[in-house]
């Protein structure tokens, strides 16, 4: 793809018509020699533009938002989220307040390794970081009306978004933080043994993995 740069700094597109006029007059017989080579020089300056462009990497990190009613649980990636509680001290629509209110949310978040609650409340704590990813509240619906019992019909609506250039702290690191051993995370690639000297978690190799177990210096954890 070949782009251009418009009047506002965008690349935008090269025109697949304009494209081949510059192609055609590059074979045109009768075009002088003093005008061809500023096409050619044309054709060189935009075409690493527009490549570089393409090839661009997405540094931004994924984001979903998802509506989960009260009681409900959804699968996401690899969490498993489940709306447990709420507790909404909100103003009603219908009526006039001296103050706003709030509304928290009870997130029970299973990561297949482990689970962990949070609270969401508008206004106050409306995201937390649960290992690599970063959970938002966006809203709570719906909102409440002095005149109807909406507790059966909450929904909470969350983003979730993942920092893929986050790492992963070392073994040792999260085991001090209190992650079990069996339950440390390891950077792609690697694997998790227990050492038997001293009980604490490692991700090396898999062929290294092989070897300690093979020499009975660790435990394999499945």
């Amino acid at each position: 793809m070949i782009c251009i740069i418009d009047g506002l700094g965008f690349f935008r597109p090269l025109p697949h018509s304009v494209y081949l006029q510059i192609l055609g007059r590059l074979y045109d017989p009768v075009i002088p020699l003093s005008n061809m080579k500023y096409l050619v020089i044309f054709l060189f300056l935009i075409v690493p533009i527009g490549v570089s462009f393409a090839l661009e990497p997405q540094s931004m990190a994924s984001d979903n938002h998802v509506m989960i009613n009260l009681h409900q649980t959804k699968s996401m990636d690899n969490l498993e989220v489940t709306f447990s509680e709420i507790d909404d001290s909100r103003c009603p629509s219908d009526v006039t307040c001296v103050w706003e209110g709030r509304a928290s949310v009870t997130l029970h978040i299973y990561d297949h390794l482990q689970n962990q609650t949070i609270i969401l409340t508008t206004n106050e704590t409306p995201s937390k970081n649960v290992g690599v990813y970063k959970i938002s509240l966006i809203d709570i619906l719906p909102y409440p009306v002095s005149t109807k019992n909406i507790s059966q019909d909450y929904v909470v609506i969350i983003s979730i978004s993942k920092n893929q250039s986050e790492t992963i702290l070392l073994p040792l690191k999260q085991f001090k933080n209190g992650v079990k051993p069996e339950l440390v995370e390891c950077n792609s690639g690697l694997s998790l043994i227990i050492k038997n000297n001293d009980g604490h978690p490692a991700c090396v190799k898999p062929e290294t993995k092989a070897r300690l177990i093979d020499r009975n210096w660790a435990t394999n954890v499945t």
